[in-house]
């Protein structure tokens, strides 16, 4: 599939915040292994589904936008963010969630099942309760933490 860029213009149809060109120069400073341009088109996608799925501050600009971003009313840092604006923190976010589904270590992804216990005779397993656990990814939660509304926060129009 195609990437289409959102540039902060409101661009019909865009699917994503970076184009490949971009990741691949954040990946190439950072010594990042990575595949063929259509698999890092498809981890791409794949992360603006998790991106895509998070709640940020602010508000969309239009109802009708394709992506969550352009915003209005973002503050970061103590500074207004201009509406046609796509933040690097957002452009960095992306790219580290792509670095996790390159890692094979996706937000998406299931935790695994640990056993805590197992018997052979009349086979019998005992799981970690998991339920309700996310992988931790330390630098997609940094790349985000100035753009996503706190899970405590209220937000009246």
């Amino acid at each position: 599939m195609t990437l289409i860029v959102e540039d902060g213009s409101r661009v019909a149809n865009a699917n994503t915040y970076v184009s490949l060109a971009e990741f691949k120069a954040w990946a190439d400073a950072r010594n990042i292994n990575y595949s063929s341009d259509n698999h890092v088109n498809a981890y791409i996608l794949r992360a603006m589904d998790y991106i895509e799925d998070l709640s940020f501050i602010g508000f969309k600009e239009t109802e009708t936008q394709s992506l969550q971003w352009p915003r209005v009313n973002v503050v970061i840092d103590g500074f207004g963010l201009d509406a046609s604006t796509i933040p690097n923190e957002l452009k960095v976010a992306v790219y580290e969630a792509v670095k996790t589904v390159i890692d094979g270590d996706s937000k998406q992804d299931p935790i695994d099942r640990q056993v805590v216990s197992e018997s052979v005779d009349v086979i019998s397993i005992t799981y970690k309760d998991t339920a309700g656990q996310q992988r931790q990814t330390p630098a997609l939660t940094r790349a985000l933490r100035k753009l996503v509304q706190s899970p405590n926060t209220v937000m009246r129009a």
